[in-house]
């Protein structure tokens, strides 16, 4: 049985709880968890070793975003400040083996908690045009959600797999790709 009311969806604005500041702000976690990611995925490129502090960050940072787990607006800013800060010392660490095209995700930060929503607008999920692209995307976003909790849940138990934390990782950063929809799908069924 589903939570929100008639069983339809949230079809009432803060039906759920969550206001679309919130929603805004969880979009832009997300984006700057992909940027982790696509640096982690060049650095690694470049040889550079990545922390295993850094995939178990963007785990925990993806478990706040599901369902009902984060509602408040300052902890989510908190959040995103912290993957900022992880992005950056990445890049900081890897220096110019990065290469000058990397994802917006990956270059973009701002201290300006107002220009946050803006940017959250600029790249949430209805961001990609195709429906088909956004919505394989998607599917992959939510699954890794999943992932992550579980992952994250195995971690505090003292179980973790790197080739876990690895999937997440290729998961996230293949989000800012132009995958062909049979890649997408492979990914989806890994």
């Amino acid at each position: 049985m589903s939570g929100s009311s008639k069983n339809q969806g949230c079809t009432v604005k803060g039906m759920c709880g969550k206001e679309n500041t919130t929603a805004n702000l969880q979009d832009l976690l997300i984006f700057n968890l992909k940027g982790i990611a696509v640096v982690a995925e060049a650095s690694k490129a470049a040889g550079i070793k990545v922390p295993a502090s850094v995939p178990a960050f963007v785990g925990q940072a993806l478990f706040t975003t599901i369902t009902n787990a984060n509602f408040n607006d300052e902890n989510l800013v908190e959040w995103i400040n912290r993957a900022q800060a992880v992005k950056k010392e990445l890049a900081d660490a890897a220096g110019d083996k990065l290469g000058s095209d990397l994802h917006d995700c990956a270059t973009w930060y701002s201290d300006d908690v107002s220009a946050f929503q803006a940017k959250a607008e600029a790249v949430c999920v209805l961001a990609t045009e195709n429906e088909d692209v956004r919505s394989l995307r998607e599917l992959l976003i939510l699954g890794l959600k999943g992932v992550a909790a579980y992952a994250d849940h195995a971690a505090i138990l003292g179980v973790e797999k790197q080739e876990i934390w690895d999937f997440m990782m290729e998961g996230m950063a293949s989000t800012t790709k132009d995958l062909s929809v049979d890649d997408m799908v492979g990914l989806v069924l890994k």
